[in-house]
């Protein structure tokens, strides 16, 4: 027996094919009645008439929504007890349905996983120094799992990712960059290798900045110490020289006494000096580092 759904009731020409009603009379008559509200205009005193208008108005478009919705319920009635069987006969088809797709859903994840585990076995037979590296995941494709991606196909993939990962290191090795350990980091975040030669760049022009900083440091300092430098020398050189002093008079002593070392005379000299603040600073200095005493001289002219 065909399981084949035959509509017995209405026949194929049995359905309704269109509602029909006297619709052209209602547009016509209408369309006349209508016509005298076009820009009709109320004035206060007759705002109780467009009240009326408009009752009169909502109560035939009421009348009209009202049957719209009654041939709608008529139409449906015979529709909704067919749905509801319909329903019926589909709830029971769905029961072995649910429990063939738990068995076919359950077959395809077993062989999902069993070729995955193949690809791991494949990732682990293959020989590159720069799987201490990467990892099976960083190349894993999730199309692998497919049944119509063949084992061929992905083990040429991962042979084409390592080799492309060994050549890419070994042109950031050969850049002897001082920056190596983070550029191969940023490499290895997505495989890029522009955006590790970019890193390296990013690096180095960040070092020579600071470097250049540093040595316009260095240069500032040197140049102010050696302006310091300078005017403690032009001080030291504008200082007047202290006076000399008189050697004291030797006296000969008899030849058999033993000679002895004269104190040291002192004088007194009086004189006047026109200098710069610092100049006396360093005169004072001076004067005070060979122990030499001074003093204000008062203006005698002036006694």
């Amino acid at each position: 027996m065909t399981m084949e759904l035959k509509i017995i009731s209405p026949a194929e020409d049995g359905f309704v094919k269109s509602i029909d009603f006297n619709f052209d009379e209602l547009k016509g008559e209408l369309t006349n009645r209508l016509e005298k509200y076009q820009g009709l205009a109320y004035t206060d005193d007759s705002i109780q008439d467009a009240k009326k208008d408009r009752a009169t108005l909502n109560k035939f478009k009421k009348a009209l929504n009202d049957k719209k919705l009654e041939i709608k319920r008529r139409c449906l009635e015979p529709y909704d007890s067919f749905e509801t069987r319909i329903k019926e006969l589909i709830a029971l088809v769905e029961q072995p349905v649910l429990a063939i797709d738990s068995q076919v859903k359950g077959y395809e994840e077993r062989k999902r996983t069993e070729k995955q585990q193949t690809i791991q076995a494949v990732w682990d037979v293959q020989e590159s120094d720069v799987k201490s590296m990467v990892t099976l995941a960083n190349v894993f494709d999730q199309r692998w799992l497919n049944v119509t991606y063949s084992m061929a196909q992905i083990e040429q993939e991962i042979t084409d990712f390592l080799k492309k990962v060994e050549e890419e290191l070994n042109l950031i090795y050969d850049l002897n960059t001082e920056h190596e350990d983070q550029v191969i980091r940023v490499y290895l975040k997505g495989f890029n290798v522009a955006a590790a030669l970019a890193e390296d760049k990013a690096l180095k022009d960040a070092a020579a900045k600071q470097e250049a900083y540093r040595k316009q440091r260095e240069e500032a300092k040197a140049a102010a110490e050696a302006e310091e430098k300078a005017r403690r020398e032009a001080a030291a050189q504008a200082a007047p020289e202290p006076p000399a002093q008189p050697e004291p008079p030797r006296q000969s002593a008899p030849a058999a006494a033993p000679q002895t070392q004269p104190e040291p005379v002192t004088h007194c000299v009086e004189f006047r000096v026109w200098a710069t603040g610092d100049q006396l600073t360093a005169l004072g200095n001076f004067m005070n580092a060979n122990g030499i005493k001074y003093g204000r001289v008062e203006d005698r002219q002036a006694a």
